[in-house]
Order: structure tokens, then sequence, then C-alpha cells
């Protein structure tokens, strides 16, 4: 894989007050899994579920698409996240 590609996992886990979606943007599946516990402790909901089940690898994008600082994410924490509309 090359630097210059991202891949998107689509992200659905059950919250304390329903689903949270959002999208990992990272390089790799146990990179994604981590980003995604971090960032669901960071939102807080540390005890939400992701496993490979909830946070599934969708498809790729090439990283120029996008911000410098969203591609600065990606070099200094292996990627970053996305929210989206549950």
């Amino acid at each position: 894989m090359s630097s210059n590609t991202i891949h998107v996992y689509d992200t659905w886990v059950n919250g304390k007050n329903g689903r949270i979606h959002f999208d990992v943007m990272t390089t790799d599946e146990a990179t994604a899994l981590k980003l995604a516990k971090e960032y669901l402790v960071g939102i807080g909901e540390p005890t939400a579920a992701v496993t490979t089940k909830e946070c599934q690898f969708c498809h790729s994008e090439p990283l120029v698409m996008f911000s410098a600082e969203q591609q600065k994410e990606v070099k200094e924490k292996g990627g970053f996240i996305v929210p989206m509309p549950a």
C-alpha cells in the first residue's frame, strides 16, 4: 500500500445515547481500531464496543484529497476521525 492512499473504515457503534457514526481514515485495520477507541474515550463513550464488526473497511481515497492538517495527522498519529451524522 502506498503512503499516498488512505483507507476509510466506516464505523457505527452503540453509545449511551444511541448510534454513533464516524469514519476512521488510516492505513490499516489495527490502527483504525486504536484510533476509534481513542475517539470514543475522547467523546465520553469509553465503554462503547468497537471491533472489526463495528469498524469495517469501506474504500480507499488518495491522501491528497484531504487537508494539510489531516495529512499531518496521518503522519503523526497514523490517521484521523471524520464524525458523520448518525
